[in-house]
């Protein structure tokens, strides 16, 4: 499906709802391709070949992500529908099935091998680290979101999924009357698989992020996210809501024991956490 505007950029796939859209979504790209910055246009990430911004079409804020296509093995994947940006598209749909909240897809545009965009609807509020490392949160607030944060893990593996790539900076919180909500926002690395050692995996991965960009979260607040997402799962497990008699919590303080201890060996044996760009620097324009 080719946009008649311009033959060289190709909408491979397109959201129902953008459908007739397809022209503004393509002259954002175009602007971007030509350095013309359209005002309004932020720069969120940049890395070689990569960079992803905030951009205003119409009246909807939206997300666009794009990547450079290098070598033959990427215009390929490309073209067999197996890049990322299509990686993505399909981990979004299997999370919209499971009910989970994730980003609103838009559509996925080719430029003739050149580079690749994944574009999607903005999610309003701030990314889990993001309000890890401000002060926008009081108290009972950060407890509420983090619990939120290991449910969201729980309820990712109990759909029978997992997130390879589950970091704070991937997850956005918005907070309406002290009730979080959490959504993510890159799906690249969604997976089929139900293991429970995936929930290990998801957890420390979130505190590896953070301990990363020198801001590893307080005791309390790590415990919280821990505990809900143990809890989550256990009651997922036994088919009911957790009880208060004795035989619950005496499961519900093995499991996060035994978690935590799992965590901890996961993330003292993951090596140089410090990641290659930190979400928390202000990125710089790329060169095309």
């Amino acid at each position: 499906m080719r946009s008649d505007a311009n033959p060289e950029f190709r909408f491979d796939k397109v959201s129902p709802a953008w459908a007739g859209s397809r022209a503004l979504v393509e002259g954002v790209l175009r602007s971007l391709e030509a350095r013309d910055i359209p005002l309004g246009v932020r720069l969120l990430k940049a890395q070689e070949g990569s960079m992803v911004v905030r951009a205003v079409v119409g009246e909807k804020a939206l997300i666009v992500k794009r990547r450079k296509l290098e070598g033959v093995r990427q215009r390929v994947a490309n073209r067999a529908h197996a890049s990322r940006a299509f990686r993505q598209w399909r981990g979004i749909k299997l999370l919209v099935r499971a009910g989970i909240p994730v980003s609103r897809p838009v559509a996925v545009v080719s430029r003739r091998g050149h580079c690749e965009w994944l574009v999607l609807e903005e999610v309003p509020g701030e990314t889990a680290l993001a309000l890890l490392t401000g002060r926008a949160l009081s108290v009972r607030d950060q407890h509420a979101a983090a619990r939120a944060v290991g449910v969201q893990a729980s309820t990712l593996l109990r759909a029978g999924l997992t997130n390879r790539d589950h970091k704070l900076s991937n997850i956005v919180v918005s907070m309406e009357d002290g009730v979080p909500l959490v959504t993510l926002i890159d799906t690249v690395a969604i997976r089929r698989r139900g293991n429970p050692g995936e929930l290990v995996r998801m957890l420390a991965t979130l505190l590896i992020e953070a301990i990363g960009v020198q801001h590893p979260p307080r005791g309390a607040i790590a415990f919280r996210a821990l505990r809900d997402a143990c809890a989550a799962w256990l009651e997922a497990t036994l088919g009911r809501p957790l009880g208060a008699h004795k035989g619950d919590r005496k499961a519900l303080r093995a499991l996060v024991r035994s978690t935590a201890r799992r965590i901890d060996q996961y993330v003292r044996t993951h090596g140089d956490p410090t990641p290659e760009v930190s979400p928390l620097e202000t990125p710089k324009w790329p060169d095309r």
